[in-house]
């Protein structure tokens, strides 16, 4: 709600202003889909899915073991004393906390390994965005993910920062004066 209060406000003070020379330009982008549909994004997609499913076994494991011993307990609870119910049904209440703390654990490595494997594609995709801003004379580009309830179809550039992507555009450190002389290197190759 916020967000899209701040984003209405700079808008609005932008079509405020007296008109300058400069044309105002946008276009969005959609993040978390060109994120998706990269290559790297897939394989990172996969790698993360991969640790989340062995961790998964393991919790459901877990949760499989801890409900086998509720059901003995239910079942022998007439036949056991008192005193040994209540032990036992504070030994399950420790191993159901258990379970439910390495549930927690894990969703904090998967979450760190998510950010540790997606932020440099996210980096990469935002040089390439810039790079097309820049190229285009946009004015701002928006997230669509980020608030942007509606814009024209031809204003997306989702597809466009894929395909750059994916054909290894400011792929490594050097950065668009690396790329620059890959595209000039490779388009002097295809002539």
């Amino acid at each position: 709600m916020i967000r899209t209060a701040l984003l209405a406000t700079i808008c609005l003070s932008l079509f405020a202003r007296p008109l300058r020379a400069e044309e105002l330009k946008l276009a969005t982008v959609d993040l978390r889909r060109a994120l998706g549909e990269t290559e790297e994004g897939r394989k990172a997609r996969a790698t993360l899915k991969k640790d989340f499913d062995k961790k998964q076994k393991e919790l459901d494991e877990q949760q499989e073991d801890v409900k086998k011993a509720i059901e003995d307990l239910n079942k022998k609870r007439t036949l056991l004393p008192a005193d040994t119910v209540r032990q036992k049904e504070a030994e399950l209440q420790e191993r159901v906390n258990k379970v439910q703390q390495t549930y927690m654990r894990h969703q904090q490595d998967l979450a760190a390994k998510e950010e540790e494997a997606t932020k440099p594609i996210v980096e990469r995709l935002q040089r390439i965005i810039a790079k097309i801003a820049t190229s285009e004379n946009l004015t701002m580009v928006f997230d669509q993910n980020m608030g942007v309830v509606y814009a024209k179809p031809h204003l997306d550039l989702t597809n466009e920062v894929i395909r750059r992507f994916n054909a290894g555009e400011e792929k490594g450190t050097g950065g668009a004066a690396a790329t620059t002389k890959k595209s000039a290197a490779d388009s002097g190759s295809k002539k």
